[in-house]
């Protein structure tokens, strides 16, 4: 008996570990020469965030090659200066990849937090016409085609048997088994057309769909009808009769777990993957909403934290807290690495530990910033014993911005970004200057902070003796001395 356990676990860690193949990228690119690129992945589609896969740099010859592992089919991206490019690949394949002609990233485009990049289907060179990447291509086409050129008279006519008939025309044109990772990409592409034909039965629309199929975590199709059939889902769910009790439980307990349990005891979410799913995906859209109060949400995702029924689910949570908490009053203030403006050494803001930190995002071309420039001088000479002002310059050319800085005698400690873009995206940078002040911890106590003639400096005075006391109250002598009498 315990041979036979063995064996069974073995071939399990077997196929586990099968599961996991290198996918290997290579090609030729001379206007990418000497670039640094960089594979990422879509890991949270309800934050829509992404996570890197492999760094590689393109050599002066143009040439290039990465390799990483993946489980499944997953649609990669790469930035590519002003374009996006993005590639479905599969565990065990390798490509040639064809880049598109190089645009560098204009820096008006790099600071603005709205732009949003060309996305473009990588081509592939050693294509044998049969990849997924061509077989969805082409269906997109055909699909979109058939879509926009009837929904307009469905939806006036109201000929919901339309829309099963343009699912028919695809479908005979795109076979796939069923269970296949092509049968549920477009399973989940009709679901937009199933949403109008079941608009007015939510309840049958979940049924023939997320009900009986399991989760998809990697097929992006999945999350955009997943996303939309679950935007507003508690709003309508609370007034049906199945969400009666559910309500209650969302209402009045902070346990993740016991409002998960609730809504799995409706037959269509027993699914306890998915029923979590829809949960954070409600935690996450409320949060944002201000229809339920934040401090109440952010308790419930922490509740979340390593109780999800699988690491998938645990990740989403993880980052949805991270997401809600991000910038927050009394939340450690995101780390960066950025080099100092003048020599060059890189920085982290734990380097400034042991005091205070006003941190501010700046570009020396911006007048509101020159203005400020002048009164941060002023206090840098009041307070730098006991805080830290830290410029972070977005300047296109740095040494310009030194020769600025340097000819104005400006004396506190200046930090280049290096066109890293993740350091503004952390920060939620979105106009310039904008100020934060960090305790000597490392966690934000302004978020954000007035500019300094916005009465920065009583704000100030009153955290720093706050601060203080406590300090002095924390670390006061446990015993009384006679100097205490």
């Amino acid at each position: 008996m315990r041979v036979r356990w063995i064996l069974i676990f073995l071939a399990i860690s077997t196929l586990s570990f099968a599961q996991a193949k290198e996918v290997k990228l290579f090609g030729n690119a001379t206007e990418y020469a000497g670039i640094n690129l960089t594979v990422e992945y879509q890991n949270n589609y309800i934050t829509r965030s992404f996570r890197d896969l492999k760094s590689f740099l393109v050599d002066k010859k143009g040439n290039f090659s990465a390799s990483f592992k993946l489980e499944e089919i997953t649609r990669i991206y790469i930035n590519l200066g002003e374009i996006r490019g993005h590639l479905l690949v599969e565990p065990g394949k390798t490509y040639e990849l064809v880049l598109p002609p190089y645009t560098p990233l204009k820096q008006a485009d790099r600071l603005n937090p709205f732009f949003r990049p060309e996305p473009v289907v990588i081509g592939i060179k050693n294509d044998t016409g049969s990849n997924l990447n061509r077989v969805t291509s082409d269906f997109e086409e055909k699909y979109n085609y058939l879509f926009s050129k009837n929904i307009r008279r469905i939806v006036l006519t109201g000929n919901k048997k339309q829309c099963f008939k343009i699912i028919e025309d695809v479908d005979m044109a795109f076979p796939a088994d069923s269970g296949t990772w092509f049968y549920y990409y477009k399973f989940f592409k009709y679901q937009n057309l199933y949403d109008y034909i079941y608009s007015n039965k939510p309840r049958v629309a979940i049924a023939n769909s997320f009900a009986k199929i399991p989760v998809q975590y990697h097929l992006d199709t999945y999350w955009t009808s997943f996303n939309r059939q679950f935007s507003n889902f508690f709003h309508y769910y609370f007034s049906s009769k199945q969400g009666e009790s559910f309500k209650k439980i969302w209402n009045t307990s902070h346990s993740f777990n016991a409002i998960c349990a609730e809504l799995s005891k409706d037959t269509l979410f027993k699914n306890r993957e998915l029923s979590e799913l829809i949960v954070l995906r409600g935690l996450y859209s409320g949060y944002f909403s201000d229809l339920y109060p934040k401090a109440r949400i952010i308790s419930i995702v922490e509740s979340s934290q390593d109780s999800c029924v699988n690491t998938e689910n645990n990740q989403i949570a993880s980052a949805i807290l991270t997401r809600i908490t991000k910038l927050n009053v009394g939340s450690q203030a995101p780390d960066f690495n950025v080099n100092a403006l003048f020599n060059g050494k890189p920085r982290e803001l734990k380097d400034y530990k042991g005091k205070f930190v006003y941190l501010n995002f700046a570009n020396t071309k911006n007048y509101a910033c020159k203005k400020d420039f002048q009164v941060l001088e002023q206090m840098h000479e009041k307070y730098k014993k006991d805080m830290y002002i830290i410029t972070i310059l977005t300047d296109e050319d740095p040494d310009e911005a030194a020769e600025y800085i340097k000819s104005n005698k400006f004396s506190w400690r200046f930090l280049h970004f290096g066109q890293n873009a993740k350091v503004l995206f952390d920060y939620n940078i979105q106009a310039f200057p904008t100020y934060y002040l960090i305790d000597p911890e490392g966690n934000l106590v302004l978020s954000p902070a007035p500019a300094p003639e916005e009465n920065f400096a009583p704000a100030f005075s009153e955290i720093y003796k706050n601060h203080r006391n406590k300090k002095l109250r924390k670390d006061k002598p446990k015993s009384r001395s006679i100097y205490d009498i």
